[in-house]
């Protein structure tokens, strides 16, 4: 008999301690759970703020190429000249840039009076003796007249002027992607393809079959 009660007592203790490790097991599992849904919560704040950051990058990599694109065509009857003596324009830097157009491509180059909306040098400090003279940059009143600058200068080979250049004026962004494709430009001069690089950056090859355009640099 006072086995059995033994017995009882053991097993009654058992359970008990059963019961207790099954509450901290549930306890443990209560805060595991909580410990989930918290994480859930967490990751699903986190996939929302990721999906609307991918919309917003995605909005503002639209804006930068529209922005770009605005300052290009606002830019496109514009032209600048490097290395054009510093202060050679006098005080009417537009008079005097009809005026050397004219002289440097013939008058026969323009159907009309070549008119020029403004003229001014690069923002930027005027330059001390022996240096670099800042960019003259002019904005043509008609794009037509731009073309048959551009036309008249690839048919002279390079336009100049007391050792200046003649370049289109376009933005910063798109002089960058344009470099990248320099190599590419170098490989056709040595292979003898003809090409043209057209705006705003894209490749054109010129092929006996059609030509082709790329417009990235590493096709």
């Amino acid at each position: 008999m006072l086995n059995l009660k033994f017995y009882l007592l053991s097993v009654q203790s058992g359970l008990a301690n059963l019961h207790t490790e099954v509450a901290s097991i549930n306890n443990k599992l209560d805060n595991i759970t909580s410990c989930l849904d918290t994480s859930e919560r967490r990751i699903g704040d986190i996939e929302d703020r990721v999906y609307v950051l991918e919309n917003a990058l995605s909005e503002i990599h639209r804006l930068r190429e529209k922005c770009d694109d605005l300052e290009n065509r606002a830019r496109r009857s514009n032209l600048h000249i490097i290395r054009l003596p510093e202060g050679i324009e006098g005080k009417d830097p537009i008079l005097f840039m009809e005026k050397l157009l004219v002289d440097v491509l013939g008058e026969n180059t323009f159907p009309g009076r070549i008119e020029i909306e403004r003229a001014h040098r690069a923002l930027r400090p005027r330059p001390k003796e022996g240096e670099r003279p800042r960019i003259m940059i002019f904005k043509l009143l008609c794009f037509p007249d731009k073309m048959c600058i551009l036309r008249r200068a690839r048919e002279l080979g390079q336009l100049t002027y007391q050792k200046s250049q003649n370049f289109p004026d376009v933005s910063a962004e798109l002089q960058a992607r344009r470099r990248e494709f320099t190599e590419a430009r170098r490989l056709c001069h040595s292979l003898q393809i003809p090409f043209s690089l057209l705006h705003p950056a894209k490749l054109c090859l010129s092929l006996r079959e059609s030509p082709k355009f790329f417009i990235n640099p590493e096709e």
